[in-house]
């Protein structure tokens, strides 16, 4: 345990930096670490890297079913495809459309048009990289028709993506966030590798009003939209889009928008988009209670019991297949696919899913070797347990977050970097037993709620960010104007969230979890709003004096 240690979350950092591959980074970054931890042994070093990928990807245990329910990340990155595959079939049967369609009866302004954006968002809130590819292509015949600027649509796509999908627990970040927890210590069953004793799916659960970033911006968003707050050069592209009908503020897009390719015969119908969404939100309940023992299904555990103990990923592995079998039934008998088509679509969304397993494996497999063999959450934790107050934790963890994701625009590479290093560096600073339970460390709730924060944060107003590219591209919208005129919004919700994680970390010592949490969010959301407000009065007090001057001379 040393300063070494260090090096591979840098080297994820520095690669990921220069040459914007995050799976590159992180595969390095894992060699690093496996370097280090056989002792500078190249030889072993790879062995040891390659046996923890495998390792970690629980592929053996597909051949025993008894192991496969029991395979937390072998079920997660199952999930995960079979999420991909019903992202494709709303794509392919163009049942967005279809939706829009409907929406078009009842859409009679701008306002409304972009109410209609927000709604899209949250029903397809189960992936951002499906909410970043849709809402924007779907609905831009639409806001065009009411003359809204091009980069307006892509900060309401982008905007709602990740935050309505890291806050939906059934969603490819819900299954993310549940990886790292197990990965880095968090389980229900004592043992050696165990740091916190507690249902990994419960404390997802329990994070996620700590998220302050992510709740804050959503309800900014709505309020932006309702309240028609604008300034910045988001206001210079709205007035130029009502008074001209150039959409895209003066310039030319250097790349053409493609257009998704669609399969099947008959016209796409409303129950095309619902099926897919609604199936997977059903049977998630369902099995959630069954699989917790609920005593209604079987089983002898209360409904709060239940849900504690379900094995979350066995639980989503069932919803999605669930889904997934459901909704290919409906499509073929429907005569929408035919089988050939079928085939496409699985094929299409596994190949979609497969580099975001690519990461989940190289960040579970980092995160071990941090944590087991480097102890490099422990070894920061001795550093800074006399130099760096517990309560100001939480706010450093969200501006580091927010720094890393803005640098590596990636998100889940900065979880993967951050969680290994959060937990052992808490139980350090708490000075607590190992294996703790969440009530013996509060503070550790608005710790995670910074990381995940920071992560969306940055990746908001990060150039290179995936699903920014995703949604300028959907939107047709220019990526520089999209990244400066979405920082403009960012920033009172960075500065409110700011305030919520310094609120969070003193109340935490002294105050109940809940008191903590109800005085955070609102200091997060006040101060969010009290700046929208403001920086929207101080620009149109700008504009009526450029108004005034303009008819003196």
């Amino acid at each position: 345990m040393s300063g070494l240690s260090l090096i591979p979350p840098v080297v994820v950092f520095i690669v990921g930096f220069w040459t914007k591959k995050i799976r590159l980074a992180l595969f390095l970054g894992v060699l690093t670490a496996a370097f280090i931890a056989s002792g500078f042994a190249p030889i072993d070093s790879l062995i040891l890297t390659f046996g923890r990928i495998f390792e970690n990807s629980q592929v053996t245990n597909l051949f025993s079913l008894e192991k496969l329910t029991s395979s937390s990340n072998l079920l997660i990155m199952l999930f995960v495809l079979s999420l991909g595959v019903l992202i494709e079939m709303i794509r392919l049967s163009d049942s967005a459309n279809a939706f829009v369609s409907f929406a078009e009866k009842s859409v009679k302004s701008k306002k409304s048009a972009e109410t209609g954006s927000l709604i899209m968002s949250h029903c397809l809130s189960m992936d951002d990289y499906l909410s970043s590819l849709t809402v924007g292509s779907v609905l831009r015949p639409l806001t065009d028709r009411f003359k809204i600027p091009r980069i307006k649509l892509a900060f309401l796509t982008d905007s709602m993506a990740a935050p309505l999908t890291m806050l939906t627990p059934i969603s490819s970040w819900a299954a993310a966030i549940l990886g790292f927890l197990t990965e880095n210590g968090v389980g229900y069953l004592e043992d050696k590798n165990t740091l916190v004793l507690a249902s990994p799916y419960s404390l997802y659960l329990n994070i996620l009003p700590y998220v302050f970033y992510s709740i804050a911006l959503v309800i900014a968003v709505w309020v932006i939209v309702r309240k028609e707050l604008s300034f910045g050069l988001m206001n210079e592209h709205e007035a130029l889009a009502q008074t001209t009908g150039d959409l895209l503020g003066g310039k030319k897009l250097d790349f053409s928008i493609a257009k998704g390719a669609h399969l099947g015969g008959r016209e796409s119908r409303l129950l095309d988009f619902f099926i897919p969404i609604g199936s997977l939100l059903f049977s998630m309940p369902l099995f959630l209670l069954y699989c917790g023992g609920f005593f209604l299904m079987g089983g002898q555990n209360d409904f709060l019991v239940a849900l504690r103990e379900a094995p979350i990923s066995l639980v989503l592995f069932l919803s999605g297949m669930t889904s997934l079998i459901a909704s290919s039934l409906y499509f073929r008998l429907s005569q929408k696919f035919y089988a050939k088509d079928l085939l496409k679509v699985y094929r299409s969304g596994i190949w979609l899913m497969l580099p975001v397993n690519a990461i989940l494996l190289l960040a579970w497999t980092m995160g071990g070797l941090l944590r087991q063999d480097l102890q490099t959450g422990q070894w920061i934790a001795s550093l800074i347990v006399d130099s760096v107050p517990l309560v100001l934790l939480p706010l450093i963890l969200f501006w580091n977050a927010t720094i890393i994701s803005l640098s590596l625009g990636s998100s889940w590479a900065t979880a993967a970097i951050l969680f290994p290093i959060a937990i052992p560096m808490v139980m350090g600073l708490e000075r607590a037993a190992i294996p703790s339970t969440i009530e013996e460390l509060p503070i550790l709730l608005p710790v995670f709620g910074a990381i995940l924060s920071g992560a969306v944060c940055g990746d908001h107003i990060s150039l290179i960010s995936d699903t920014t590219i995703m949604a300028t591209s959907s939107s047709g919208s220019d990526l520089w104007d999209h990244v400066k005129s979405q920082g403009f919004y960012a920033l009172p919700i960075f500065a409110g969230s700011s305030f919520a994680f310094l609120a969070a970390g003193f109340l935490s010592v002294s105050f109940s979890p809940l008191q903590t949490l109800l005085v955070s969010m609102g200091v997060a959301i006040s101060i969010s709003l009290s700046l929208l407000f403001l920086m929207h009065y101080l620009n149109c007090k700008k504009g009526e004096e450029a108004l005034v001057l303009n008819e003196t001379e």
